[in-house]
């Protein structure tokens, strides 16, 4: 029998204006080959949302920036985790 293990990573980001979260960013990165990495956005203020798009575009784009860095170092620990 053999221990099996498996990471994952949760990153949360807001988009918010004037002081008011307009969105919110989840990814779930997993690690295992077997496993699912998740990305959802949700808009929680509908009129704020369609009056700043861009910002909350922008948001988004950075948000995914943020995840694929975060997916580079966490399969690169993987990488050198099966190696040994």
């Amino acid at each position: 029998m053999a221990l099996t293990k498996e990471k994952q990573i949760t990153l949360v980001g807001h988009s918010t204006i004037n002081g008011t979260e307009v969105a919110r960013f989840n990814a779930q990165i997993a690690t295992d080959l077997t496993a699912q990495t998740t990305i959802n956005t949700y808009i929680y203020n509908q009129e704020l949302y369609r009056k700043n798009l861009k910002q909350v575009r922008d948001d988004s784009d950075e948000f995914r920036t943020y995840i694929r860095k975060q997916e580079d170092e966490a399969f690169s620990e993987v990488a050198t985790e099966t190696e040994e």
